[in-house]
């Protein structure tokens, strides 16, 4: 595939507001079906570690972002006529606004395996958030007001909104992940239940995550609610590493103080605060989530059961890894899969692509002379997520 002329081809009609779109005379199409999130916002006040100080804006009731309860599922249809028995979940990366980078992506993926590819935003991200946090002009003010504290590096106003949540209460991690898992959840019950027009009841779903959507996708097949995912298969790139492994300071993601403030937190606080009785303890403890997303924060949270569970997932997870991957480093996603007895090697692929990439842009729109470089390393990639999906 032609990866720039392809991004562009389908940037330029793909709105996640208007509907059903069909490119002219080329069988797939684009489908948004609404989405009502039953899962209730966890209040962020259970930790009383941090608390939503100086009136902020970020740091009002999450309860009250209305994107965020109801919103769009963007679908890409391989073809706009077919009932299908099969069908893709994909996850994208913490801090987006914009599905556009996926929407290659889902392309190939829908293309290769000929299933609809479901594009799911996590709570607060992508059209969940809310409209304000994606206009520069209405950003600034934060970011300056930011600014006068010298000790922050990476402070952008593409990254200031989630900064100043998470340093306002990086409580938010766990929760709004929660709340995105209980909205999985969701989804594959109605699935399951046949009540999504272009799936089959009790279609199987697979998933192909990304970054921190890898973060989340691991949690729900270790959780594995209801037994939902006991068959499913998960693809992951750029991702895979337990928490402590993770760098999230960036331009694109969060700032220094952000991202300090969640690993003192998650590292330090929150497991103090579960070795006592309190609101967040029962909470954590008494759910689903709690005992999978503890342990995917460091080696020696809960190991036993991380390891157990995913020596029994070995042959549902493959790993691409990248050598220059700064955000979720390749050793470390090596390192969190090592436990896997004689299969490790077979489910993590590491890669390098002759060109200058990052994490978050893993493909870059380059000129023409180097373009072919960037199509070879996407098609490396996804024939492989294709291959494993189909």
């Amino acid at each position: 595939m032609e990866f720039k002329k392809t991004f562009n081809a389908l940037k330029q009609n793909f709105s996640i507001t208007s509907g059903n779109t069909e490119p002219n005379g080329q069988g797939f199409s684009f489908k948004s079906i609404p989405f009502c999130s039953s899962s209730k916002p966890i209040p962020c006040t259970l930790s009383g570690i941090f608390n939503n100080t100086n009136g902020n804006s970020f740091a009002s009731e999450d309860a009250k972002i209305k994107e965020n309860m109801h919103f769009n599922l963007p679908v890409y249809l391989p073809s706009s006529s077919s009932i299908y028995s099969k069908a893709i979940v994909l996850l994208h990366g913490l801090n987006e606004r914009s599905w556009h980078k996926y929407l290659p992506w889902a392309h190939y993926l829908g293309q290769k395996t000929n299933r609809p590819v479901i594009l799911f935003p996590i709570a607060f991200h992508m059209n969940r958030g809310s409209l304000s946090w994606s206009k520069p002009r209405l950003m600034m003010p934060h970011l300056i007001n930011r600014k006068v504290n010298k000790d922050i590096s990476m402070a952008t106003v593409a990254n200031i909104a989630l900064s100043q949540r998470l340093s306002d209460d990086p409580l938010r991690f766990f929760t709004s992940g929660g709340q995105s898992a209980d909205d999985l959840v969701q989804l594959l019950e109605l699935i399951n239940d046949g009540s999504i027009p272009f799936l089959e009841k009790a279609a199987q779903v697979d998933f192909f995550s990304y970054s921190i959507g890898s973060f989340l996708a691991q949690i729900l097949f270790l959780a594995n609610p209801k037994e939902l995912v006991s068959q499913a298969r998960l693809f992951i790139f750029c991702g895979g590493s337990l928490f402590d492994e993770m760098n999230g300071t960036s331009r694109f993601i969060m700032d220094s103080h952000a991202f300090g403030s969640l690993r003192k937190y998650y590292l330090n606080d929150f497991p103090f605060e579960l070795k006592n009785r309190s609101p967040l303890s029962s909470f954590v403890k008494g759910g689903i989530w709690g005992e999978s997303f503890i342990s995917m924060i460091r080696e020696e949270n809960n190991r036993f059961y991380r390891e157990h569970k995913l020596q029994r997932l070995r042959e549902q997870i493959r790993v691409i890894s990248l050598k220059k991957d700064k955000v979720i480093p390749s050793k470390a996603i090596q390192a969190a899969f090592a436990c896997i007895r004689n299969g490790a090697k077979d489910m993590i692929t590491e890669l390098d692509f002759p060109f200058n990439y990052s994490h978050e842009t893993p493909f870059p729109t380059l000129p023409l002379d180097k373009s072919e470089e960037v199509d070879r390393a996407f098609n490396q990639v996804f024939s492989k997520a294709a291959e494993f999906l189909r």
